[in-house]
């Protein structure tokens, strides 16, 4: 209630009514006869003007706090979600064999848009939470949202995820990273959650938790799992519309080819990729077995999750630097250590020789100057 308006009306009615009585006394009017002569309408009018500015106050007050501006007001409406584009095909190179045992895993998450360039991680990721969720089937998702807005909608998509991923269950009903929510609250499979603060966080990144793997703070990148990712940066809801999500393959493979060379002979070389430089868990050994009696040994690594998932799906120009070592057991460095560039979707095959580097052998020789101190004079200037 506006108490301001009440408080002043009600004084000037008062007041008035004060006056008109001191008037007629003034002028010698009696009280019964300026009862006669109108009074009693005077005060009438008094109460019935208090009357309407108490409720006309209340009602102004709640007509303030309870209108809102269009832009704000709430209109729900429901969509549902597919996906488009690449996830329908698959490269013959990049093929994973699962015999009949895959089973999917969608991580959902919806945001109010900012209007300033919403596609950027940091724009978004402040902007209002609105849902998310976790589900085996994208086709099973339906979203109520208000269509006075526009929403961005984030999506990770793992073929093999409810197999990969690490979770916890089912005292617990909720998984490892990717698909965690930040205050790590239970998401039942294939059910929308609403909320304004807890979303999940991991769907842009390339760490995951494996599978088994109950110590949590062993979240590790270049795993070998298979993930997709799509963004829609703007989405105004339609009742009855379809959110056509665009989705990305966010992995790429390896092949090193190890040729042979008369006079050298390994059993094993040992591959080493690295991302401890990026103050990461991120240091994943291979062993390449090497067939003698054949002219070339090979290791083939058929998927590993890129890092920054999101700018690899994003950014069609986008190249990770991985750092890799070649060698032996005893010299993981022997044959080759630097960065090479990965992109995504892409089997990127290296060969070496098998042989080491030249040497020079090389002694150590210290060499002194001997030259007298020299002496040196300095002005003191105040």
């Amino acid at each position: 209630m506006k108490k301001m308006i009440f408080k002043n009306s009600v004084a000037a009615a008062a007041r008035s009514a004060a006056m008109e009585t001191e008037n007629h006394v003034k002028h010698g009017i009696s009280s019964k006869s300026l009862m006669s002569r109108g009074n009693f309408l005077s005060m009438l009018s008094f109460c019935l003007l208090s009357v309407f500015v108490i409720f006309y106050g209340c009602d102004n007050d709640d007509n303030d706090e309870n209108v809102l501006p269009p832009e704000e007001e709430e209109e729900m409406v429901t969509v549902s979600m597919k996906a488009v584009g690449e996830l329908t095909y698959s490269e013959a190179t990049l093929v994973r064999n699962n015999e009949g045992s895959a089973k999917p895993l969608w991580g959902i998450q919806v945001y109010i848009a900012l209007d300033k360039e919403p596609e950027r991680e940091f724009e978004y990721q402040e902007a209002t939470k609105v849902a998310h969720g976790v589900f085996d089937d994208i086709s099973k998702v339906t979203l109520t949202l208000n269509k006075n807005r526009k929403h961005s909608i984030e999506v990770t998509y793992m073929p093999n995820g409810q197999n990969e991923i690490h979770y916890y269950g089912p005292s617990n009903d909720y998984w490892e990273v990717p698909f965690n929510t930040i205050d790590w609250t239970n998401t039942p499979m294939n059910q929308v959650i609403y909320s304004p603060s807890d979303y999940i966080y991991g769907l842009g990144g390339g760490m995951n938790t494996p599978a088994g793997d109950e110590n949590y703070r062993v979240r590790s990148v270049y795993n070998e799992m298979d993930r997709y990712y799509g963004f829609v940066a703007e989405y105004t809801p339609i009742e009855g519309g379809t959110i056509e999500i665009d989705m990305k393959r966010t992995v790429f493979g390896l092949t090193f080819v190890g040729a042979k060379v008369d006079g050298f002979t390994y059993d094993q070389i040992m591959i080493t990729l690295n991302a401890d430089h990026l103050m990461v868990d991120g240091r994943k050994l291979y062993t390449l077995n090497v067939d003698n009696s054949q002219s070339t040994s090979q290791l083939v690594i058929p998927f590993i999750c890129i890092l920054d998932v999101r700018k690899s799906a994003l950014e069609p120009t986008y190249v990770e630097t991985l750092k890799v070592s070649v060698g032996i057991e005893n010299n993981r460095s022997m044959f080759f250590y630097g960065d090479v560039n990965i992109k995504r979707n892409t089997m990127h095959t290296y060969t070496f020789n098998m042989e080491p580097p030249s040497v020079a052998n090389s002694s150590v020789k210290a060499i002194f100057s001997d030259g007298e101190m020299a002496n040196e004079t300095m002005e003191l200037i105040d």
